[in-house]
């Protein structure tokens, strides 16, 4: 994870609760630090203690630290050992030090994911978010891939009518219709919502993308699931990540076109089929 990644993250999180404007200052404050300080290479200022870099931090800029400079520090800290096992492996793979002993979780190498950028068009008129894509969308680069365990496609194709020689980014653009996630990056365990560590969750910047997009009026989450920590479903990753988000259009909860769902394709299409009347 570089510096630039990192201080991503950080600033997604602070987005998601609504404190980005009073903390970004410090942020930026305390990540020219970091790279000014030769701290670029997959945060190995982790030798050091948080009280260490506060100490470093306060003579490098010849000041004692605000509150909101001494949290940022905390959170960087908390943010990296979520992934603590990942970046150790990482460094062994990049032979930076040597790791004598298998670590704990080294699952975490190939359970940590980064999902798709957003598939949108020219003119979007409505934004449909999923949790996270699956692993098959993740090898192949696209959405809703797996086509034996979700179907998102067989429902659009039926409701639109299918295109020939048309991709399927083509396909969904052409109908104002934007495909995204709540989730932008985490640990996740195959390809299920169960898999997810809830805490190593990093959302999208929905609220910059919709203020980007002010053509969108509609936000439809794919799946109606309440869902929990240890079952985070879209709803649930909605209302935890985006409740203060300032949107005054439709939010609407469709069923989940995931196949585990229990409702019959007939009715799953007859639920969706209410988009046909939003891209107009």
């Amino acid at each position: 994870m570089t510096m630039e990644e990192l201080q991503k993250a950080i600033k997604l999180q602070y987005q998601s609760k609504g404190i980005a404007r009073c903390r970004n200052n410090a942020l930026n404050k305390v990540f020219t630090f970091l790279k000014d300080s030769n701290f670029n290479n997959n945060a190995v200022f982790l030798n050091k203690s948080k009280e260490e870099l506060k100490a470093d931090y306060a003579q490098y800029w010849n000041k004692e630290l605000n509150g909101a400079e001494k949290q940022v520090i905390n959170d960087i800290y908390n943010y990296i050992n979520v992934n603590s096992n990942f970046i150790a492996v990482k460094k062994a793979i990049n032979k930076e030090v040597k790791i004598k002993t298998k670590p704990k979780n080294i699952s975490l190498l190939s359970d940590h994911k980064i999902g798709l950028s957003a598939w949108v068009g020219d003119s979007p008129k409505i934004l449909i978010l999923g949790t996270m894509p699956g692993d098959k969308s993740l090898k192949e680069q696209a959405y809703y891939c797996d086509i034996a365990h979700n179907s998102f496609w067989k429902i659009m194709y039926s409701i639109f009518g299918e295109k020939d020689s048309v991709s399927n980014y083509d396909f969904i653009a052409s109908y104002n219709i934007t495909l995204w996630d709540c989730v932008q990056s985490g640990v996740r365990k195959g390809s299920t919502d169960d898999g997810y560590d809830i805490n190593s969750l990093i959302p999208n910047d929905i609220q910059s993308f919709l203020k980007e997009h002010p053509s969108i009026r509609t936000i439809i989450l794919n799946g109606k699931g309440k869902g929990s920590k240890r079952h985070p479903s879209t709803v649930f990753l909605f209302n935890r990540f985006f409740s203060t988000m300032d949107f005054d259009g439709k939010i609407i909860l469709l069923s989940s076109t995931s196949n585990t769902c229990s409702l019959a394709f007939e009715e799953k299409l007859k639920e969706w089929s209410v988009i046909s009347e939003l891209v107009k």
